[in-house]
């Protein structure tokens, strides 16, 4: 029953995808609403499945790998429809790019559909679980608007003004930079909540605030490292493709520690 929301999902970003793609080469109106249309519907699959499957395990569906891979897509599409209620106009190209990512992530999760009991069943699991899906989610935001902007303000300063980069994106270049830079700060302020919930989970679970193992360690210089790239943008005033490259740093960063390293079974 549970594949099923998930199919379900995966059907509708997908049909999202080639709405989008549609307005993207053709500028078709119908290739939009298709985007946007078959997108709400893929979201409300997602509610649905999160939704059930946390009543049947009496406990919230971020148990599991998989889980949490499904969690991540969700909380991207969120994101997209909260940044589209200020920019939806902006976004219409950019959901040409969010959609397959959401397809990519959704395909991950159904490898295993298994319901495991969650043994860390308090407040605090669940916060420092979700503020830290949340963080990924903002950096992958962030990192895909740093490559569109530094891939179209390259072609803009070498004068390729018919490259698919300076035709669909140029006129969103500021946009694209705001996105990056509020996507960054918000994945900052919610690694902070992360850790913090974290360090008092471990303090009522194995009585200690800090445990030296990889993955809290590297979480850690993740949180220092943001913490220097928003210094550079607030009191630096670094701006521009620079200011990108500090963003793709930090999500490499993000993207060894979350699909590589793992923490440790007490």
């Amino acid at each position: 029953m549970l594949k099923i929301f998930i199919l379900i999902s995966l059907i509708f970003y997908f049909v999202s995808s080639i709405g989008f793609w549609i307005y993207i080469y053709g500028k078709r109106d119908l290739g939009q609403k298709i985007g946007y249309s078959f997108f709400g519907l893929g979201f409300l699959s997602q509610i649905l499945y999160i939704t059930v499957k946390s009543f049947i395990t009496k406990s919230f569906a971020i148990v599991s790998s998989e889980d949490l891979i499904f969690f991540l897509a969700f909380l991207i599409a969120m994101l997209f429809y909260l940044f589209s209620l200020k920019y939806r106009r902006q976004l219409q190209d950019f959901g040409s790019i969010i959609a397959p990512v959401i397809v990519f992530l959704t395909a991950l999760s159904l490898q295993s559909l298994e319901t495991n009991a969650n043994q860390y069943n308090n407040i605090w699991f669940y916060l420092h679980i979700g503020f830290s899906i949340l963080t990924y989610a903002l950096i992958l935001i962030a990192t895909i608007s740093a490559v569109l902007y530094i891939l179209t303000d390259k072609d803009l300063k070498g004068k390729k003004l018919n490259s698919f980069f300076v035709v669909r994106f140029s006129s969103s270049i500021k946009l694209l930079q705001d996105i990056e830079y509020k996507s960054t700060l918000f994945a900052f302020i919610s690694l902070s909540l992360a850790l913090i919930s974290s360090s008092i989970w471990t303090a009522l679970y194995i009585g200690k605030h800090w445990i030296w193992e990889p993955k809290q360690i590297l979480l850690s210089l993740l949180w220092l490292f943001y913490a220097f790239i928003l210094h550079t943008r607030i009191i630096k005033h670094l701006k521009g493709r620079k200011a990108s490259y500090l963003t793709l740093i930090g999500s490499l960063m993000a993207f060894i520690i979350f699909w590589l390293v793992r923490h440790p079974t007490f």
